[in-house]
C-alpha cells in the first residue's frame, strides 16, 4: 500500500513538473523568425531627398521601430537647405494581418506589405488600405530600409 502511494505521488509530481517546462511560444518557428527580424534590438532607417509641399528642398531621415509588445514609433527629421530642421515622432500599435506575417497593419492608418525581410534589410510596399482586400490602390509606395542597432532599454 505504501509503495502504491509513492508511485501515485511520483506520478503527480512528474505531471506537475512536466507542465512547468517552458514552451517556445505561441508562434511557430517561421513566425517567430519574422518577429525577431523585425523587432530584435533594432530600428529601420532610410534617408532621401525631396521637395517639400511648400517648394523647399530637404533631406529626410526616417527611423521606424517595432517592439515585440506590438508598440512602435516613427521618427521623422527634415533638414531643409536653408538650415531649418523639423523633427517629429509618432507612436503606434501594430499587428500582422495574415498568418504568414507578410502584411503589417499600423493603427496610424498604414499597411506595409513585406517584400523582403532579413536581419539587416526591410523592403516594403506602403499602402493606406489592406493590399489583400483593396488591390490596385492609388497610393502604393516601395521603400527600402536598413537596420540600425538600438541599445536595449
Amino acid at each position: 500500500m505504501i509503495k502504491r502511494s509513492y508511485i501515485y505521488l511520483s506520478f503527480i509530481i512528474l505531471s506537475l513538473l512536466s507542465g512547468c517546462i517552458e514552451k517556445s511560444g505561441y508562434y511557430d518557428d517561421g513566425q517567430q523568425k519574422v518577429i525577431d527580424d523585425l523587432t530584435k534590438n533594432k530600428g529601420w532607417e532610410r534617408t532621401y531627398h525631396m521637395t517639400s509641399h511648400d517648394g523647399r528642398e530637404c533631406d529626410i531621415y526616417e527611423l521606424w521601430t517595432f517592439k515585440d509588445d506590438a508598440s512602435g514609433s516613427r521618427k521623422f527629421v527634415r533638414n531643409y537647405d536653408d538650415g531649418e530642421t523639423e523633427e517629429n515622432t509618432i507612436y503606434f500599435r501594430w499587428s500582422f494581418t495574415i498568418p504568414n506575417f507578410s502584411i503589417i497593419y499600423m493603427d496610424n492608418g498604414l499597411y506595409w506589405e513585406i517584400e523582403k525581410l532579413t536581419p539587416d534589410q526591410l523592403h516594403i510596399y506602403e499602402t493606406y488600405d489592406d493590399p489583400l482586400t483593396v488591390p490596385g490602390q492609388d497610393y502604393r509606395e516601395y521603400r527600402e530600409y536598413k537596420s540600425l542597432p538600438l541599445s536595449e532599454k
